[in-house]
């Protein structure tokens, strides 16, 4: 699956593996922003009611962060320029951002804290939460609401009272250690996957592209690089205007706003809705992918439209789910997904045979210096997470025919949207299928007990909105790499970044929880989706969903498509089918539809023009859109946070 253009600059200007290092100057500056973008994102989210800042795979906080500090940066390197901070320095900003900015809300701690929290303070005679769940419920993993503790967590502290801190201690730990040692298992297969996907596949890693090249202007040549290029402020100007623009509205509603937001289409009978909103975010990044998986994408999304729409109109009905979106789409795409992970280990055997053979015996003529972790310890560790997560589900009710496919669920879903991010390029994604819907293609929907129900959902508390906790952005920081002297150098910062920016997210969010009180954060994934899912499994214990056999043969169905487009994607060279679009199009990606096109057709129509020369040449003004975007964002949070404290716009979100 080689990429014909790649995200970072070209091999005279990239600076070699062991030339540069992390300065403690780029690592203090480092966990400022990571202390900041927690900050930003919880107040963000839970007070002032603005842009939602983490719903994407390059969350809009860090965006906006980057931005200032690379815009910032350039400023000192004018006035000042020996405190300035170097290109590497900004590298390693980012490195340790993308890592921070999956933490706060959306990331880990709003659907976690909410799920831990709520099951016995909202618990009534009515949802019966008592009676189907509380039974199952350990309570070293789970709060109860003695005291008045999780109550005063939703609705505030009484006068005269003090934040109840001892209670969270049993179940944060117990919780953050398996949380650790999922991380663990995800920094020792980004380690182990580098040099097969980065260097024998040449992944192109799209979210990488815009970033690398505006950290490049850090050491460019006065009167040179990307913030001198009339085409970059093209771009960064009209985008900038056109979000900045609604601005306005905020204090003059008459004045009539740029939408190209949420906007749905209606074309015809048995057809799903489609959402015609742009998003600027979106074709940034996109333009950066592959330009045949762009066209993939769309096609696999028509493909996908007409088949929905017969099943419709003949009638056919699925009763379970495992993806999100309609059932014909969602269970091709899991299939495909699934085929995606195994397809690409296959590819990857030979390079994952040298790994194993080389923790086993040092002496081994892989060379595993420039990794994050050796592959010795990479493989220990992974080998630790593994038992250590199958053993935590199994100590907290669940038998271990499930713990076991659920701790392999996990990781084959995690790793699979690792890829497809660094495929892709499509920052609003989510996996087709989680852990327990892995699961389920092993056991009949009879062979779950109530308490296998309640653990199994309990423990997709850790789900981070499909996010894949941490593995999305570690794929891209061992990438990063490379440009750091080494990824080794890059391990004890990604543990740094990762304890700082938890531990300080968790503490945020508590602290503002019983001081202004959960209830009024307005925030779907702490107060809105937790009760939903405890409903939901309620009424799986009740009534023991039906899964028709159909479903069986729509993820067969993918499995198989998705095999033979790959082998003739490997094949024939003029395919023009990418396998990966058949993932892409649903769940969250399916509000990307119109911006992937206005990606796929701008590049199409440069690459036909001006060929490669003409593609370099514009990417200037696909970076300065999303620096002009990142902005605007910027001074909308801080037009709320004077004029509109507490009552914010929602200027960015799908």
């Amino acid at each position: 699956m080689a990429e014909a253009f790649q995200t970072i600059p070209d091999p005279e200007t990239k600076p070699q593996i062991g030339t540069a290092h992390i300065t403690p100057r780029g690592l203090i500056f480092g966990l400022v922003v990571v202390v900041w973008i927690v900050f930003w994102n919880t107040h963000a989210e839970y007070i002032s009611h603005s842009s939602r800042m983490n719903i994407s795979h390059f969350p809009m906080v860090l965006l906006c962060t980057y931005v200032l500090v690379v815009l910032g940066n350039q400023m000192v390197r004018w006035a000042r320029p020996g405190l300035a901070l170097s290109q590497n320095d900004l590298l390693v900003v980012l490195a340790m951002g993308l890592l921070a900015a999956s933490i706060p809300a959306y990331g880990l701690t709003s659907f976690f804290l909410g799920m831990i929290s709520v099951p016995y303070y909202l618990a009534t005679p009515e949802n019966q939460w008592g009676e189907y769940v509380h039974p199952y419920l350990p309570d070293w993993l789970v709060l109860s609401n003695e005291g008045g503790a999780m109550q005063w967590l939703y609705e505030g502290l009484p006068a005269g009272q003090s934040i109840p801190w001892a209670v969270w201690v049993v179940p944060l730990f117990w919780w953050l250690s398996v949380i650790a040692a999922i991380t663990l298992g995800c920094m020792a297969l980004s380690s182990m996957l580098r040099k097969q996907w980065a260097e024998h596949e040449r992944v192109a890693y799209p979210v990488l592209g815009p970033p690398v090249e505006l950290a490049s202007a850090a050491d460019a040549i006065p009167g040179t690089g990307i913030l001198r290029d009339k085409v970059f402020w093209a771009g960064c100007v009209l985008i900038f205007f056109i979000k900045a623009w609604n601005i306005l509205s905020y204090f003059w509603p008459a004045i009539p706003i740029i939408w190209l937001g949420q906007q749905w289409f209606y074309f015809a009978r048995f057809y799903p809705p489609q959402h015609t909103g742009v998003n600027f975010f979106t074709i940034g990044f996109a333009y950066f992918a592959n330009i045949d998986l762009l066209f993939s994408i769309l096609a696999f999304h028509l493909i996908y439209l007409n088949e929905i729409a017969l099943f419709r109109r003949i009638g056919l009905t699925l009763s379970a789910k495992t993806g999100p979106g309609d059932p014909v789409a969602g269970l091709q795409s899991a299939g495909a997904y699934i085929a995606m992970v195994f397809w690409m280990l296959w590819t990857a055997r030979s390079h994952l045979k040298a790994v194993f053979l080389k923790a086993w015996k040092p002496d081994h003529d892989l060379d595993d210096s420039n990794e994050m972790m050796s592959h010795r310890a990479a493989v220990v560790s992974f080998v630790v997470s593994l038992l250590f997560v199958a053993l935590w589900l199994h100590t907290a009710g669940l038998a271990w025919k499930f713990s076991i496919p659920i701790t392999l669920g996990l990781f084959v879903t995690y790793i699979g949207l690792a890829r497809v991010i660094a495929e892709t390029g499509v920052v609003y994604m989510s996996t087709p299928i989680t852990e327990a819907g892995f699961t389920d293609l092993f056991f009949h929907p009879g062979d779950y007990s109530a308490a296998a129900r309640a653990q199994i959902t309990l423990f997709g508390a850790l789900r981070c909105q499909a996010k894949a906790m941490f593995m999305v952005p570690l794929v891209h920081v061992v990438k990063l790499g490379e440009h750091l002297g080494g990824g080794r150098r890059l391990l004890g910062t990604v543990l740094l970044t990762l304890v700082v920016g938890t531990g300080w997210a968790i503490v945020l969010t508590l602290y503002l929880s019983y001081t202004h009180g959960a209830y009024n954060f307005n925030d779907f994934p702490f107060t809105r989706y937790p009760p939903r899912v405890y409903d939901a499994l309620v009424n799986a214990i009740k009534e023991v969903p039906e899964y028709k056999p159909q479903r069986y043969l729509f993820i067969g169905a993918g499995v198989g498509l998705f095999s033979l487009m790959s082998v003739l994607r490997y094949r024939f060279t003029w395919w023009p089918l990418h396998p990966m679009g058949m993932i892409v199009p649903v769940g969250h990606a399916m509000h990307s539809t119109m911006s992937i096109f206005l990606a796929w057709s701008a590049k199409a129509i440069i690459l036909k023009i001006g060929g490669a020369r003409l593609y370099h040449r514009s990417r200037p003004f696909f970076v300065g859109m999303l620096v002009g975007y990142g902005l605007a964002i910027s001074l909308s949070y801080v037009v709320d946070q004077i004029w509109f404290p507490g009552r914010g716009h929602h200027m960015h979100s799908w």
